[in-house]
């Protein structure tokens, strides 16, 4: 289970990473207070939630070797 996990951490961490990139090639393009708004109000969240979400699988992936280490 903790492989999963820890896949799941860093596929989570590609997304982000892919998004990112994607966002950086709109600001060729798009540049107006839509732009500013919409990295403000929503991308900057989601960078500090997929920070969040992929230090708590870090520490669920510890607890669950921890929990196995323990009932072996």
């Amino acid at each position: 289970m903790g492989a999963r996990l820890s896949d799941t951490e860093m596929m989570l961490g590609r997304a982000a990473d892919e998004l990112e990139q994607h966002w950086q090639n709109t600001a060729g393009s798009w540049r107006d207070k839509a732009r500013d708004d919409f990295e403000h109000d929503h991308l900057q969240e989601l960078g500090i939630a997929v920070k969040r979400a992929q230090q708590a699988m870090k520490n669920i992936n510890q607890l669950l070797r921890e929990v196995i280490r323990e009932c072996s």
